[in-house]
């Protein structure tokens, strides 16, 4: 009997002084609340054209990147591992001109992830061949391989190739498995040389580094990873220098597997998969990127599922998402409150958005490479 009454008024106690505890604990402070979304302005998005195909004779399959300049539109194909160029003239019937493909020798088209046109030169990034490749597309119907650098790791760090943006004569290229940011001197073209790199997990925050862009000497690049944009100095190319970043998943900077990044003036905008997000950042001073506005969220209204790309002009922001299969289109004239303006969706037919990947805006034209629908696809903002 005096075993249980023992046990009685231990529990007893224990209770107690658990309630005491709580009853005396400090509150925590209540979460931050994120802004409220912005209205949606809704407008006239059309679908003018497409061309679609895995394989011969378009070689689409796993598109993802296509470049506009002039009459053509040029693509990359990851599974295709290929190179096609398209008349686009008449953008509600594009057509190829030319396709080049294939792993390893000679093209090291291999996992052919992104390509960018400067001048009369066409630049791939590969992601399986760790490779840039450089192309003389002078006449866009037959363009000639000119020459290629590849290797993982030291001296190159193309490991995972998979963006490239090119400024005068030095090519700046995000290698999402070495985790760095490579600069190759392309000012003779069939000799590419390594100038530079800056590498690493954590500071410099290159972990999947996904894409680059190059803006006054700086390269910011949009890192899966570190869920990051990470900025460097190239003013010394054989030296580039992390000098400042933006990171966090989730409220405020949205950045959770950050897959996307266009400088425009001194804001940079990025798309950022995880987050289903598209964040504004003032990068007038490059060393302290500093949060404007974000708009987020799969499905409707804004369709930023798996957002994969932003491409700016003008007053918008144009972003392609893989998840929702989507092109939305922002007005960035506020950029602490994107608005949505408009936005298509849908695997096949109609607008063959299956896995939208890439966008690139000329003119009154957007230009949808989608992934999945292996389908570069055209539309009008009316």
């Amino acid at each position: 009997m005096k075993g249980k009454i023992y046990w009685l008024i231990l529990i007893i106690v224990v209770v107690a002084i658990g309630f005491s505890f709580v009853w005396l604990r400090k509150p925590s402070p209540p979460s931050p609340t994120p802004p409220l979304p912005p209205p949606v302005q809704k407008g006239n998005l059309e679908f003018v054209g497409k061309i679609s195909g895995a394989g011969s004779p378009n070689f689409l399959k796993g598109v993802s990147s296509v470049h506009i300049a002039g009459n053509y539109a040029f693509t990359a194909s990851l599974q295709d591992s290929a190179l096609s160029v398209f008349d686009i003239s008449d953008p509600s019937h594009p057509k190829l001109v030319k396709a080049l493909k294939g792993a390893g020798a000679p093209y090291y088209l291999g996992g052919a992830d992104s390509v960018f046109v400067s001048g009369d030169r066409a630049y791939v990034a590969s992601y399986l061949d760790d490779a840039l490749t450089i192309f003389d597309v002078s006449d866009p119907e037959n363009p000639k391989h000119l020459g290629v650098i590849s290797g993982a790791g030291s001296p190159n760090y193309l490991d995972g190739a998979n963006s490239v943006c090119v400024v005068k004569d030095i090519a700046y290229v995000a290698a999402f498995d070495d985790k760095a940011l490579t600069l190759i001197d392309v000012s003779d073209p069939s000799h590419p040389k390594y100038l530079g790199s800056v590498a690493g997990k954590a500071s410099p925050y290159l972990d999947g580094a996904s894409s680059v862009v190059v803006s006054h000497n700086h390269a910011y690049v949009a890192t899966a990873g570190d869920d990051a944009l990470s900025v460097s100095d190239v003013s010394d190319p054989t030296h580039p220098k992390h000098v400042g970043t933006a990171r966090g998943a989730g409220y405020p900077n949205y950045l959770d597997g950050a897959t996307s990044v266009f400088v425009s003036g001194n804001r940079a905008y990025v798309a950022s998969m995880y987050d289903n997000s598209l964040t504004v950042f003032d990068v007038s001073d490059p060393t302290a990127p500093l949060f404007l506005g974000n708009v987020h969220g799969a499905g409707s209204p804004y369709f930023l599922g798996g957002a994969s790309s932003v491409f700016v002009s003008g007053k918008y922001a144009y972003v392609a998402s893989a998840k929702d299969s989507a092109l939305s289109v922002f007005d960035i004239t506020d950029p602490k409150k994107p608005n949505l303006v408009d936005s298509v969706q849908g695997r096949g037919d109609p607008y063959y958005l299956g896995g939208a990947w890439s966008v690139y805006a000329s003119g009154p034209y957007v230009y949808v490479a989608g992934f999945e629908d292996s389908s570069l696809s055209i539309f009008e903002l009316k």
